[in-house]
């Protein structure tokens, strides 16, 4: 027994240094295509072996991390499981933004990403409306999309999605001093032109600092188990793994939804189209994480109150803000979803 003990302890430690020091990166888990691009953004088409012909899935993700969380590991993908359903999958990939779109803000990504690639997924699929799912602040611009054109959107998929940003905690000071105009945000954000990936990085590093060495501590705990580690060393990546983000985004993010909280309000001009959330009429599947300190249930759950859907379900997982992806989806997000797309 004692040399059991022994041989645990050594592959544990060696899991640990060997898991620390791997630079692999991160590569794709199942086929895919590129079937469109705008400089270093890219719409993806993965193709579901057993296609079961019900409308696709559109995934969504923020402009602050890359998207591999979404296919992580071959057993912990969002995307490999909906292709296990059958479901045909795009993915929308925000690249590093280029000098050319400094300029760019919610608007254009709206106009000028957004889209495009929906309507180039229609096309490319054949079908009239399809299932959006939205990834935090990727859902954010999935509910302005659903509301600007709500008849190409059946389904609305939203996964910890800041709506109300009036319950943005801890941090009235210096949300007060915007609403106040006390910070010159449009000034900073004109100068700045591209904020860098470092800068994104220690803004989260602020707000999830005392909780951040606790994985290292999960891994040193369970090296031994490879699946674990591997699985560990990629999602690990991928909290570092952080985007330059426009400086025009930067300003509208703060001015828009922080200072201005226009999708509370109700109507609201976006380049002089109108934005309403009760023009929404998908049917609506919201997802929280119960302890999720980056965007609590409480920013996420009064789009329920706002838009015009029938249909709407709300469920909250345990864990935090990537929680979705270690647990993975429900059974009865997959029947629901079953449900609503033939």
């Amino acid at each position: 027994m004692k040399e059991m003990n022994n041989e645990k302890e050594m592959a544990r430690w060696k899991g640990f240094i060997d898991t620390l020091q791997n630079t692999s990166e991160w590569q794709p888990n199942f086929p895919r295509e590129e079937i469109w691009n705008k400089y270093n953004s890219k719409l993806w088409f993965y193709a579901s072996e057993h296609n079961n012909g019900h409308i696709p899935v559109f995934l969504l993700y923020s402009h602050i991390n890359k998207p591999s969380i979404l296919d992580l590991t071959k057993e912990h993908s969002l995307i490999g499981k909906f292709l296990a359903e059958g479901y045909d999958v795009y993915l929308l990939e925000f690249g590093e933004p280029v000098v050319e779109e400094k300029g760019v803000g919610v608007a254009e990504y709206l106009s000028h990403y957004v889209d495009p690639c929906i309507k180039k997924a229609l096309q490319h699929c054949g079908k009239k409306n399809l299932s959006l799912s939205g990834f935090c602040l990727g859902g954010t611009l999935a509910v302005i999309y659903a509301a600007i054109h709500p008849h190409l959107i059946r389904n609305l998929l939203l996964f910890v999605t800041p709506i109300d940003f009036d319950q943005i905690p801890d941090y009235h000071n210096w949300v007060d001093a915007l609403k106040k105009d006390e910070l010159d945000v449009t000034g900073i954000m004109r100068e700045i032109g591209i904020i860098p990936a470092p800068f994104i990085r220690y803004g989260m590093r602020a707000l999830t600092s005392p909780v951040y060495f606790s994985p290292y501590l999960s891994l040193l705990n369970k090296a031994y188990d490879e699946d674990y580690a591997h699985y560990w060393l990629r999602f690990n990546q991928w909290t570092n793994d952080h985007l330059p983000l426009t400086g025009a985004m930067g300003r509208d993010i703060l001015t828009y939804f922080i200072k201005e909280n226009v999708l509370m309000g109700g109507e609201f001009k976006l380049s002089g189209e109108n934005v309403d959330l009760q023009s929404i009429d998908s049917n609506l599947y919201l997802i929280s994480s119960q302890y999720d300190h980056l965007v609590p249930t409480s920013i996420t759950t009064p789009l329920l109150d706002v838009v015009s859907s029938g249909n709407k379900q709300m469920a909250e997982v345990a864990g935090g803000h990537a929680s979705l992806i270690k647990y993975g989806i429900s059974t009865e997000l997959i029947e629901w979803l079953h449900l609503h797309s033939k």
